[in-house]
């Protein structure tokens, strides 16, 4: 998201190129990135990361595995499941997505990596 937040900022163009690589530099041997250090490549992550990439700096780099790992990653219903971390306080309420109760990050997760599989060409 700082990426992205640079991007549509309008910050400078050095800036912006030095959180692409700072994010570039995290991408995994799978081809994904993690929301966390200690956690494993995820839809939702590398969804994030691929479509921030594709739009702050137009670039093929890191796109083949992004995209190899979410090809994947990806199920037979078109959907990524993502297990939530979230601490569950609220009641659960279904919402027709699958994935019971990861179905909030999963759609997230299914949301970005859309937009990050339709590449730079997609509106920003």
């Amino acid at each position: 998201m700082r990426l992205l937040g640079l991007y549509w900022s309008g910050a400078a163009e050095r800036e912006v190129a030095g959180a692409a690589w700072a994010l570039a530099k995290l991408q995994r041997a799978d081809g994904g990135w993690a929301q966390l250090p200690g956690l494993s490549s995820d839809a939702y992550a590398t969804a994030k990361a691929l479509y921030a990439l594709n739009r702050a700096v137009r670039s093929e780099a890191n796109t083949e595995a992004a995209r190899a790992f979410l090809a994947r990653t990806r199920l037979a219903d078109g959907t990524w499941h993502v297990r939530s971390r979230a601490y569950k306080f609220q009641p659960y309420t279904e919402s027709g997505f699958p994935h019971g109760g990861d179905q909030w990050i999963s759609a997230a997760a299914t949301s970005w990596a859309l937009m990050a599989l339709a590449g730079p060409a997609s509106a920003p």
